[in-house]
């Protein structure tokens, strides 16, 4: 049950923003359009599923109509999906992929030996679907709570048959300089909580991640490309990585960090990217884990979802905006933490939608973290 990946270390700074001080970017002009939460109050979703532990990755949209939802996700240790007539009456749920170890996979170095989170998808003109996975390897350390320390990979799973059954990767499709046996001082390691969303012009698919590799920098959000044939068909056997000039290579390098906090008070995590048809513009959504609000006020400040946009999908120069206030991830048994956000468009132009998030109002202790949803318009 992947629930918390990060043990914690704290060093007295002064919070400035959400950016390294060494490495800040002055805001331009605040975007054009803007995304705004309902006022409606929020609502959990699939509360009659009896699901534990979820959405533990993205969320990914399998069907959305005005009569079914089916939306793919993870939950304890498996990735899932959900169905109903709407997202306030989802009926039914379903495996789809377990991990190697429930599979009785023989082989223990298995990338998804552990855990595997299947969330957000594309379709692509080749009538399959595909979708990166956060697989896990556990080590046998310990993080906070009893939970296992990881390290993550990423692998891809594709469907044929509209989403019914998805085959899964062996191998990670986005390489990492340091391996399963690097040891970084923690109990998590690794890439992890993969998005992929077409480019603008869809010649590309663009992946989000995060960093869990540590040695020097926090654990923060990077990038990389995947092609696209000129028959529409992504190809995932050739990754290009965001290097510190921001140029794609494919040689195997460590990924710049594209949007993070600042080093040693806070990490920017587990994102989500849409492009927005009515914005033209990216949007991310994203956790701010300030581990420092836990230390100083005590309480939830400048942690929580926050929300990016950027003209190319590569620079995030615009100022982020707070959209949820909580801590971040699930410090101790007893404090509430909102986390793993998502957008799903519910009309043509990407005007309106919801904003899903899993969350634990009590702390993990006491209840296992579930979906909930929030109206928004963009205007």
């Amino acid at each position: 049950m992947k629930k918390i990946t990060y043990l914690i270390s704290f060093i007295t700074l002064s919070f400035i923003s959400c950016t390294n001080k060494d490495n800040e970017i002055t805001p331009t002009a605040l975007p054009n359009y803007t995304l705004n939460l309902s006022s409606e109050s929020e609502f959990q979703v699939g509360a009659n599923l009896g699901l534990n532990y979820f959405n533990d990755i993205t969320v990914g949209v399998l069907n959305y109509s005005s009569t079914n939802i089916k939306l793919i996700t993870a939950a304890n240790v498996e990735t899932i999906i959900i169905e109903g007539t709407d997202l306030k009456n989802m009926t039914s749920t379903s495996t789809i992929i377990r991990p190697s170890a429930i599979d009785n996979n023989s082989n223990k170095n298995a990338i998804d030996y552990n855990y595997i989170g299947l969330g957000q998808i594309i379709k692509a003109k080749d009538n399959k679907i595909y979708g990166l996975y956060h697989g896990e390897w556990h080590d046998g350390s310990i993080l906070p709570g009893n939970v296992p320390g990881f390290y993550g990979s990423i692998g891809l799973c594709t469907s044929s048959n509209g989403g019914t059954s998805f085959s899964k990767s062996s191998a990670a499709v986005i390489p990492n300089i340091y391996d399963k046996n690097y040891d970084n001082g923690y109990a998590d390691g690794g890439y992890g909580e993969p998005s992929l969303t077409f480019n603008s012009d869809s010649t590309a698919v663009y992946s989000y991640f995060v960093d869990h590799n540590r040695t020097g920098k926090g654990v923060n959000i990077c990038m990389a490309k995947f092609n696209v044939l000129s028959n529409g068909t992504p190809d995932f056997g050739n990754c290009y990585l965001l290097d510190d000039s921001n140029n794609f290579t494919n040689t195997i390098i460590r990924p710049k960090q594209i949007v993070y906090g600042i080093m040693g008070s806070s990490d920017a995590i587990f994102p989500h990217v849409t492009y927005n048809k009515k914005a033209k513009k990216y949007f991310m959504v994203y956790t701010l884990n300030a581990y420092i609000d836990f230390f100083t006020s005590g309480r939830p400040v400048l942690s929580g979802i926050y929300i990016r946009t950027s003209t190319d999908g590569i620079n995030w120069l615009e100022k982020p905006t707070q959209l949820i206030t909580d801590y971040g991830i699930p410090f101790n048994t007893t404090a509430s933490f909102t986390w793993h956000p998502t957008l799903i468009y519910t009309n043509n132009d990407q005007s309106e939608g919801y904003l899903l998030y899993s969350k634990s109002t009590k702390g993990i202790g006491q209840e296992s973290h579930k979906m909930w949803a929030r109206k928004f318009t963009v205007n």
